[in-house]
């Protein structure tokens, strides 16, 4: 192989090595994205639950204290809403927290992927670089004698 050959592929392996390394930094970044993300809505399922204890408590307590049956139907009606409520916000949150995975999932296979292609773009550049070496020395007169 030439030198022009040679360095026509080492500038190939570069620029094919410095796409994958810059994908790699943007799965990268999508990874934090979605991790942050995650935790976001881990706090949200911890302060409706709060939120959630705080508000039934004080309904079972009204209820507890009350002794017309009106109040009491319309604060069991209350209780069996804000339930409701409660139920289909945990299930959204939860349909969140399952698509952020499904989507970390497949971030992470694709990292995988980019480090198998820089492994194997690292160790063509290598091969190329030793080839290239090999052939300069084989090009190189040896001077006996001399030293």
């Amino acid at each position: 192989m030439g030198y022009a050959l040679f360095a026509q592929r080492k500038r190939v392996l570069d620029a094919q090595l410095n796409s994958v390394e810059l994908q790699q930094t943007q799965r990268s970044n999508e990874q934090y994205k979605l991790a942050t993300s995650e935790l976001g809505l881990n706090q949200q399922m911890s302060s409706l639950t709060a939120a959630q204890s705080g508000e039934l408590s004080a309904l079972y307590e009204d209820l507890a204290q009350t002794t017309d049956s009106n109040r009491r139907a319309q604060i069991n009606a209350e209780i069996q809403a804000k339930n409701e409520a409660f139920e289909q916000e945990i299930d959204d949150i939860n349909r969140d927290i399952y698509e952020v995975s499904i989507k970390e999932t497949a971030i992470e296979m694709e990292v995988k992927r980019l480090d198998t292609m820089v492994t194997t773009l690292q160790d063509q550049l290598k091969a190329v670089e030793d080839a290239e070496g090999q052939a300069i020395d084989r090009a190189t007169p040896k001077f006996k004698g001399v030293g």
